[in-house]
């Protein structure tokens, strides 16, 4: 009897097996988005619109190089990064130019790298928090109603979160025992990160740095730079090149600092003053980096009102999700302090949060920015709840013994 009860329980905790896989989790959390994407697609025009990346992509498939990326414009542009344009070009070349097929098309490719991430969690928590953590994150990740609408957005923001959170993965990999070939290739996952969204590389030096102290491997920390910096040098010389201006991967900084602190958009290139398709990009990003030095030094305090703002609003949008935002942030603080106890990567997992929002702080906060370190937030937070259980569990009195409920004092 007792042998057919024990194969009776492994066959009941085997079927129950699959929902640990990370290809079942990140299954479930396909089949979620396309659903949503379905709805979507129902009840909403699809369309490109006035989508920068678009009009890159078809400048590209129109032989005209990575340019116009605005109306009117038609001179080289380093204001976006280029790997995810040239995706788009690669989807424009199939199935048309700016077509409802190629949007579609382009929309399931956002909800593939949204699904994946949520492997690369659970991989990540087995790895470095906790294996139940990474599996209560990465389900969390494919069942939570505000992630399932990111697809929808025709911009890099899935693509960001995936790389990111398998860069971030492979880096904490090296302070185990490797090779200085896998910090070779860790280089070269960051050179891609930062070709998709360059704000991903802020946390690289101190990641870097943190895995050749563990490693004690500080030659694996000069191979990592410098692979990531070849990488992305092929894109510094074209912008040489194009633009006459040192440009590592994006021009943008400075008209956005300009216009987000100086809430003047009369001059964006969006609008009508065809300041920028008159000056070219690089005249125009000089003198919008002098307009923004002189907003802020001629108005220190105000700067730094809109600084404060900015970063409590980076963490707390979007507004209408009130309180998850915050709450989410607010646990994901509690899994670095309870990593700190448990000797387990915190500091990685801080520099992330300290460095990766800093040019957000200065310029914008929209929810969307944030995305690429959420698959790190909700790591973090499922690490929180895990420990917090299991620590109450340890309580006389919460604790129960025999599949019985504790005794009432």
């Amino acid at each position: 009897m007792t042998q057919m009860q024990d194969r009776a329980t492994r066959g009941r905790r085997a079927r129950w097996l699959w929902i640990r896989e990370p290809a079942w989790i990140s299954l479930v959390a396909l089949i979620l988005r396309i659903s949503v994407m379905a709805v979507l697609l129902a009840h909403n025009k699809l369309g490109w619109g006035a989508n920068e990346l678009g009009g890159i992509a078809r400048a590209l498939v129109e032989g005209h190089g990575f340019s116009s990326a605005f109306h009117d414009a038609r001179g080289p542009t380093a204001w976006f990064a280029p790997a995810y344009p040239a995706l788009l070009a690669g989807v424009f070349r199939v199935f048309g130019v700016e077509t409802r097929a190629s949007a579609i098309v382009a929309i399931l490719l956002n909800v593939v790298f949204a699904s994946l991430t949520a492997a690369i969690l659970v991989r990540l928590g087995r790895e470095q928090l906790h294996e139940t953590a990474g599996i209560i994150a990465a389900w969390t990740w494919a069942i939570s109603p505000p992630l399932l609408f990111m697809p929808w957005l025709l911009w890099e923001t899935c693509l960001s979160g995936m790389v990111f959170a398998f860069s971030f993965m492979m880096t904490l990999r090296l302070t185990e025992a490797s090779s200085l070939r896998d910090w070779g290739q860790c280089g070269a996952i960051w050179g891609l990160a930062g070709l998709v969204n360059p704000a991903t590389l802020a946390p690289l030096p101190a990641l870097a740095i943190y895995a050749a102290v563990r490693n004690r491997r500080w030659q694996g920390f000069v191979i990592t730079t410098l692979m990531c910096a070849l990488c992305i040098l092929p894109w510094t010389a074209r912008n040489f090149f194009a633009l006459g201006r040192l440009v590592p991967v994006r021009s943008n900084f400075w008209p956005e600092l300009y216009f987000a602190n100086a809430a003047d958009f009369d001059l964006h290139p969006l609008g009508n003053s065809m300041l920028y398709q008159r000056e070219g990009e690089a005249l125009f990003v000089a003198d919008m980096k002098a307009r923004a030095v002189d907003v802020v030094r001629s108005n220190p305090g105000v700067f730094c009102r809109q600084t404060r703002k900015r970063i409590v609003a980076f963490w707390a949008q979007p507004a209408q999700l009130s309180p998850f935002p915050v709450s989410l942030f607010l646990m994901s603080l509690g899994g670095i302090f309870i990593a700190w106890q448990r000797s387990r990567p915190w500091f990685a997992y801080l520099s992330v949060f300290v460095l990766y929002p800093l040019v957000y702080y200065a310029t914008y906060d929209f929810a969307r920015f944030r995305y690429p370190i959420e698959p790190l937030m909700y790591g973090l937070a499922a690490y929180f709840l895990c420990e917090l259980l299991a620590g109450l569990r340890k309580v006389p009195g919460l604790r129960q013994e025999d599949g019985k409920p504790p005794l009432e004092t």
